[in-house]
């Protein structure tokens, strides 16, 4: 395969009704070149195939777009809409989103500091604007005035199993806004699960979206609602929300 190339990633991009312009590949190239580079001292993900990165990592992010735009449509665009990628690792799925839509204004958090140096260097190697990485918890970070509520959509791949994910994220969305979350193609009981969390979170679960493409039926993505704002004691100190889940049952996968 040519490495200068994306072949699988622009058939995908397109099954998304993604448009990739010439910017926008030579970007995804790069961060892919970026990404195993670093990989080798680092260990910052376990796909290092550069098709895989194109299916299992790119793609993968790309399939958030058209929740977002469903997002927007509802909405008058006044300003740039705010995202936050909560434990952003190496960037996903927050820098994809960006590369597509350059107008969002993007957050990526990440508590672990080698993982935010790299977002560092792929913000700059990749000439992006508006976008910036913050090293925190989210368990700390969602208490700042600066972030807490502040955010259209919030977004987090591979954090947590759902209820604690959700603790861990609508704090920082903004009443009327959506917490997208890829989860796997087995969600049911994740998303049932989830139902006290919500309701003591200020969520509301509107939507879940199975992918209708074979590469990427593997991932689901959960859709929930801010309707109201999480109570101030919310997310509880960190660890807690991920060993002992809002409503977990004792003894169940959540507990």
């Amino acid at each position: 395969m040519d490495r200068t190339s994306l072949p699988v990633l622009e058939h995908l991009a397109a099954s998304l009704d993604v448009a990739l312009d010439d910017r926008a590949r030579e970007r995804f190239d790069r961060y892919r070149s970026l990404l195993l580079d670093w990989n080798r001292r680092f260990n910052l993900t376990r796909v290092t195939d550069p098709v895989d990165i194109e299916v299992k990592l790119f793609a993968d992010a790309l399939a958030i777009v058209p929740i977002i735009r469903r997002y927007r449509a509802g909405r008058p665009a006044t300003k740039p809409l705010r995202l936050i990628d909560v434990g952003s690792g190496a960037g996903f799925p927050g820098l994809p989103l960006k590369i597509v839509e350059p107008e969002l204004e993007v957050t990526l958090l990440e508590a672990t500091g080698k993982k935010v140096a790299f977002l560092d260097a792929a913000i700059a190697a990749l000439e992006l604007d508006g976008v910036r990485a913050i090293h925190a918890r989210a368990e700390d970070a969602a208490h700042d005035p600066a972030l807490r509520a502040r955010f259209d959509v919030v977004t987090a791949r591979g954090v947590a199993r759902l209820p604690a994910l959700v603790e861990l994220c609508l704090p920082f969305c903004r009443v009327g806004g959506w917490g997208i979350f890829p989860k796997g193609s087995e969600t049911a009981d994740e998303v049932a699960r989830a139902g006290p969390a919500l309701d003591a979170l200020g969520g509301r679960l509107i939507d879940v979206v199975s992918l209708p493409i074979p590469e990427l039926s593997g991932t689901t993505l959960v859709i929930v609602e801010q309707v109201g704002p999480a109570p101030d004691r919310f997310p509880r100190r960190p660890g807690i929300p991920t060993r002992h889940p809002i409503g977990a049952r004792p003894g169940s996968p959540d507990a």
